[in-house]
């Protein structure tokens, strides 16, 4: 099961196991496809933990083809799967062969120098953050019980991706720390919520389940709340 516990061995991508058009850098923390649009599937070296940010940052990027970035978490290990029989996407192929879940990122993910933090928190959701903004949900319906890999499939016009230290996304906390302010609603109680798919966090837990009761809007933008986020006790 995973730990919140910083792992003594540096993520890095898995060095035999990956799509036909990527090649790895000696380090296997860059990673880059060399032709095609697909066949650029990637893992991680080892499992990750609940809570680890996997940190990315692209670095090229080939305007001839459309798509970006696919990411996600696997129970499947790594290195007891055969390379030549990875499908050439991860999305739908590799998720509908069971025990992957993987989404696309949004467009602004695709831009060459983009930094992407993604993670799987302990109830299943997968969150991810754009160039140290606020981060939002992704999607959710991962198993934790296990060890999980973090899979990335260098899509589209994404050509070349870096595994970059996880100091690079220490922002996440200070974003949350920095915005446990007062809840707007009830001015009583910290704000300690992230609303789905807005993204906005100035209520707290009571006030938006309140509002969910009666169908409530996001009381910032007014779009339509279609889950919560519990970001603090």
């Amino acid at each position: 099961m995973g730990s919140s516990q910083t792992p003594n061995k540096p993520l890095c991508f898995h060095p035999t196991t990956k799509g036909f058009q990527i090649q790895l850098d000696a380090a296997c923390r860059t990673a880059n496809r060399t032709g095609t649009f697909c066949d650029g599937i990637v893992f991680s070296n080892r499992p990750v933990q609940l809570d680890e940010k996997v940190v990315l940052q692209v670095l090229s990027t080939h305007s001839r083809w459309d798509g970006g970035l696919r990411v996600g978490f696997t129970s499947l290990n790594p290195s007891q799967m055969i390379p030549k029989d990875l499908p050439r996407f991860v999305c739908p192929p590799l998720v509908l062969q069971g025990q992957t879940w993987a989404h696309l990122l949004p467009t602004a993910c695709v831009g060459q120098g983009t930094v992407v933090c993604f993670w799987v928190n302990r109830r299943g959701r997968v969150f991810f953050s754009i160039n140290n903004e606020p981060c939002s949900l992704l999607f959710k319906g991962v198993p934790v019980e296990g060890p999980l890999w973090a899979v990335m499939d260098i899509y589209g016009q994404t050509k070349a991706v870096q595994l970059l230290e996880p100091s690079a996304s220490t922002f996440i906390t200070q974003t949350y720390m920095s915005s446990m302010e007062k809840c707007i609603i009830c001015y009583a109680h910290m704000a300690n919520t992230l609303l789905y798919p807005c993204g906005h966090t100035d209520c707290c837990y009571g006030c938006v389940q309140r509002m969910l009761a009666t169908g409530a809007q996001c009381p910032i933008c007014r779009q339509n709340i279609k889950d919560v986020v519990r970001i603090s006790p």
